[in-house]
């Protein structure tokens, strides 16, 4: 009879895991089309595996190697693998987006073992005698080993990169301002892996999330400013608008208690804000998909569009989305609205950034249409950005169209040229940039558009004003501390 410790049981797994562990990656591998097709056409043995391993290691909220002893003997290569990736920081930076959330971890897990099956099939394979001797398995684990930490660091950092701007896409565009939708895991997959395996939709996903966050940045406080207006003095209890002799209040110890008392019994002196009454402004954003755009300029335009769309969405107002070319090409025209469910709202983003017309270039068919759309909408009030990198002649008889409608219709225009000088835009534009072909200021550009341009969009409206004094057209300072008409 044998005592001691029972000798510990044999793994193929190098990651210590569990049974929920094991459901949240059964349950998503059938969602994860990509995933499936790259185990199957995969000739790496024991690429399953791998691919576990890897997905508990990016899925779990706590990750813990198991010891070599535990480990069958083919599968020592990946955890030798594993061992290098967590101790890599841009491990630990990938899993801040798949930590417990089974649809990016798959597609984590896709990206990091596509790359790491390339590597490994370059390990000269095992001659037919190794093989039917039973070492093709050897042979995986020593191809594991083959991978560099140099190599493993720049495959998950490629893939944190590529997960970080698509996630921002698909989050930005799923949901409306204050809401949170959960899109189904396959539809959420497909979609991000489309923007993914794309190179041109990967490229104008990251700078959709650059534009944005600076877009937002130069937004927020403009936004406040236009939206309210100091007309009077009353007494309240908001803190954040009292006068500054009410707050020097608080920084004297002797009056601390009496401002506490002020603002309990809401006799701060306040200043009193006039709200405006708005209606959004529509907004048009024509994007030249000439074939001479292809490239980084098609990538900035259609970024910089869609990261000024979504800040317009997000104050409810409608966006349409005009791509152009030739004057014998159809326009594509998408239109945006605040009320679009979220997957509306992904299929028409998608729908802008794939489409690619190339040919030459036509102005004013796409401004054609906006002229027309105003008036058959009737409505005052709107914004468009016009976006090209070609010269195009427009007939004097348009142009006068065009400036009668733009007085007529409130219609302010930005012109966008790359790499050309805005002859015949000029005479139509409110705004002119132009951008050198290296778009070295392209970034600066896509800020000033939140900032300035849709800043138009909170024009002087009537405030909603109080009930006036008799004998008085506006309010003074202080009525509300004189007696009111009625008392005696």
């Amino acid at each position: 009879m044998t005592f001691g410790p029972s000798a510990p049981a044999i793994s193929r797994s190098t990651i210590v895991h569990d049974p929920f562990d094991e459901e949240a990656f059964d349950e998503i591998l059938p969602k994860a089309a990509g995933l499936r097709l790259l185990l199957a056409e995969s000739e790496v043995p024991l690429a399953q595996q791998l691919a576990f391993d890897l997905f508990c290691s990016f899925y779990k909220y706590v990750v813990k190697l198991r010891s070599p002893a535990e480990i069958a003997p083919e599968c020592q290569g990946h955890r030798d693998l594993l061992s290098r990736a967590l101790d890599l920081r841009e491990h630990e930076k990938l899993r801040a987006f798949t930590r417990l959330k089974p649809t990016e971890t798959a597609l984590a897990t896709e990206l990091v073992l596509d790359a790491l099956l390339k590597e490994m099939a370059q390990v000269p394979p095992a001659s037919a005698d190794a093989v039917a001797g039973g070492e093709a398995r050897e042979s995986s684990s020593e191809s594991a080993e083959s991978v560099t930490t140099q190599r493993l660091r720049e495959v998950i950092k490629d893939a944190r990169e590529d997960l970080q701007s698509v996630t921002e896409l698909i989050a930005a565009w799923s949901s409306g301002p204050g809401q949170e939708t959960r899109l189904p895991a396959e539809l959420k997959l497909r979609l991000m892996r489309e923007v993914v395996r794309n190179p041109r939709l990967r490229m104008i996903a990251l700078l959709f999330g650059r534009y944005r966050r600076l877009g937002l940045r130069e937004r927020t406080l403009p936004a406040m400013r236009a939206s309210q207006e100091v007309v009077d003095f009353v007494q309240g209890g908001d803190v954040a608008r009292a006068l500054a002799g009410e707050l020097s209040s608080f920084a004297m110890e002797e009056r601390e208690d009496l401002f506490y008392a002020k603002v309990v019994t809401h006799s701060l002196l306040i200043y009193e804000l006039w709200r405006r009454e708005e209606e959004p402004r529509a907004v048009y954003l024509c994007i030249d998909n000439s074939g001479s755009m292809a490239g980084e300029k098609e990538v900035w335009a259609k970024a910089s569009a869609l990261a000024l769309a979504h800040l317009a969405l997000a104050e409810d107002r409608p966006v349409e989305v005009v791509l152009f070319g030739d004057a014998a090409d159809p326009l594509r025209v998408v239109a945006m609205h605040p009320t679009d469910d979220a997957s509306t709202r992904l299929e028409k983003l998608l729908d802008v950034a794939s489409y690619f017309l190339g040919g030459g270039t036509d102005f004013v068919k796409p401004l054609s249409h906006v002229l027309d759309t105003l008036e058959a909408g009737h409505h005052t009030g709107s914004d468009l950005l016009f976006v090209s990198d070609g010269l195009c002649p427009i007939p004097e008889d348009f142009v006068r169209r065009f400036r009668e409608a733009k007085a007529r219709h409130d219609l302010r225009m930005t012109a966008v040229l790359i790499g050309e000088e805005p002859f015949a835009l000029s005479e139509i534009s409110d705004t002119v940039h132009r951008l050198d072909e290296a778009l070295q200021a392209g970034e600066a550009l896509a800020a000033h558009f939140a900032s300035a341009f849709l800043e138009r969009g909170h024009e002087p409206g009537r405030p909603v004003k109080m009930p006036l004094r008799p004998g008085r057209a506006t309010p003074l300072l202080f009525d509300h501390f004189l007696p009111s008409p009625d008392e005696p």
